[in-house]
């Protein structure tokens, strides 16, 4: 029977077929590929003759994901192989955008107009060494990998169990990999699948422009995003001193917060980035002469080993001080100008706020509230934001003040670097790469582009997760991790994917070797050499 998915050109036309069809985070194209995935398994005689181990899934905003088991003749083994469908946007690519899923059609795009790449793009566009294109790199050239380790294993009849699942909203929220977390579970206990591996194969991020080293992760960095709401004092521009500007008081948090190496975390030669805002303005819809008294702010922040609890007292820390600062200088403004303030700037966690909010007006009152607010903010980030505002107006008395909270969406640290399997296989990524390539691969301990390999391994215990499901406002009502399923399923994690460029950039590109022919070896050998 003629093989689909074997040689360098075909899984290269595959790849191009995904790529082409245009899957930006919440758009219609989003929502109709999981469907055409199925389409291209079901030219797999294996999976046309087992259809029922094909399965879709919604997740909570009306998304499909994927899930596709190939089954061993005996063994209990299983690997997960996960990937994501979605992509960010294309108005990086202006004028050319309509051609930003279309790699052949764009590589004659940039060889017309070389000026919309940086210099070693337009050095690698020469090449012919790379396929440019949104979602190439990050993340279809995996799903094309895993497509092709399915079809191999069916036709050779490996004896070990391969579950592919592939989902939307990576990008944005994850919520096909949190809803995934509970398919995964039920193939677990309805096949009697014993999961010894989680492999995602996200691309590699390069280190230098012209780095062609193969990197394997033996984790993923954690995301978290804690936050502000400023809470000051209305007044008339005309009569500035009369109020409390919540611009003021939240620049003297975001400047303390920003870059600032107290986030900073290390392990062994890695660091975390620096952290920043992501959103960062006042609470107001329309012009006019009123002061801004309602301001908030978002901060990216990422975890390697630390848990939300020693992240967040370091965040109050370090709030506290700015506040503090901001309100000696506020002081100092004020006697210049013989004005009196006799307040101080509070500052309180959400779940201070909402315990003084209930003891003043009930739970009843309280869970009211936030059901309207959630039903009418879409956004679940803007919903904690909204939450937290609705509440602090019902007790201006404690204002001026800072309300701090967490918001979605959250991405837990994984590290499987001292496990004996994982270990193992990336000797085995490293052996292949050099023998059989002659190409350096190097272990990293987090993939820092952020990933769902977030919630299939549970490296920290339950309770440490209180502190943010406590200061999370929409935490287990429109915004869940479900922790337990997450342990059910709970195994080592590895990312191994292609050698890729630019993520998230117009330049976005993969190495066609490595796509097209050294990692379907790799994977391959992997599997063979450590499960079948």
């Amino acid at each position: 029977m003629q093989l689909l998915w074997q040689t360098y050109e075909a899984r290269e036309n595959l790849l191009k077929q995904l790529v082409q069809q245009q899957t930006i985070t919440n758009t219609p194209g989003e929502k109709t590929f999981a469907r055409f995935v199925e389409s291209l398994l079901l030219k797999l005689t294996y999976f046309n003759q087992h259809r029922e181990l094909i399965q879709h899934s919604v997740t909570e905003d009306d998304k499909e994901l994927l899930t596709a088991l190939y089954r061993g003749q005996n063994s209990n083994k299983t690997i997960v192989l996960l990937s994501h469908f979605d992509t960010v946007g294309v108005d990086d690519y202006a004028t050319h955008h309509q051609y930003a899923f279309n790699p052949d059609k764009l590589q004659e795009v940039f060889h017309a107009h070389p000026n919309y790449l940086d210099d070693q793009a337009q050095t690698d566009l020469q090449s012919d060494e790379f396929l440019f294109g949104r979602g190439v790199m990050d993340m279809k050239a995996g799903l094309m990998l895993h497509m092709s380790l399915l079809e191999k294993a069916s036709m050779e009849q490996w004896d070990v169990n391969l579950l592919l699942v592939t989902v939307p909203d990576e990008e944005v929220n994850s919520s096909g990999m949190r809803k995934a977390i509970h398919i995964i579970a039920e193939y677990q206990q309805q096949y009697d699948l014993d999961i010894q591996l989680h492999l995602n194969s996200e691309p590699t991020f390069q280190q230098l422009d012209n780095d062609l080293t193969h990197y394997v992760y033996s984790g993923s960095i954690g995301k978290i995003m804690p936050g502000v709401l400023c809470f000051g004092k209305e007044t008339h521009v005309g009569n500035p001193l009369e109020g409390l500007s919540s611009n003021f008081i939240l620049s003297y948090i975001t400047q303390s917060i920003e870059y600032n190496a107290r986030f900073k975390e290390k392990f062994e030669h890695e660091t975390t980035p620096l952290p920043l805002s992501i959103a960062n303005k006042d609470i107001k819809e329309n012009y006019d002469v009123q002061t801004p008294f309602r301001s908030y702010a978002l901060y990216n922040m990422f975890l390697f080993q630390q848990t939300p609890a020693t992240l967040y007292q370091t965040f109050l820390e370090v709030v506290i001080k700015a506040v503090e600062r901001c309100e000696n200088d506020w002081l100092n403004i004020l006697e210049l100008e013989n004005q009196s303030f006799e307040s101080k700037i509070n500052v309180l966690t959400f779940e201070q706020l909402n315990n003084y909010v209930v003891a003043q007006h009930g739970e009843e009152k309280v869970s009211q509230i936030i059901q309207h607010v959630l039903d009418t903010t879409p956004s679940l980030h803007m919903q904690s934001i909204a939450i937290a505002d609705e509440l602090i107006k019902l007790c201006r008395e404690i204002t001026p003040a800072v309300v701090t909270f967490f918001a979605p969406p959250f991405y837990p640290a994984v590290n499987s670097s001292e496990n004996t399997l994982v270990q193992g296989i990336v000797e085995t990524v490293k052996e292949t790469s050099q023998t059989q390539f002659n190409r350096d691969s190097q272990l990293v301990h987090y993939f820092n582009g952020i990933s769902d390999s977030s919630y299939v391994q549970l490296n920290n215990h339950l309770d440490e997760m209180t502190i943010f499901s406590k200061n999370a406002p929409s935490f287990n009502r429109t915004y869940t991790i479900p922790f337990d399923k997450i342990a059910e399923i709970s195994a080592p994690v590895i990312l191994c994917g292609p050698i890729g460029k630019d993520a998230h950039k117009v330049g976005e590109r993969v190495y066609k070797k490595s796509a097209f022919e050294e990692l379907p070896i790799i994977l391959e050998t992997i599997i063979k050499k450590h499960f079948v």
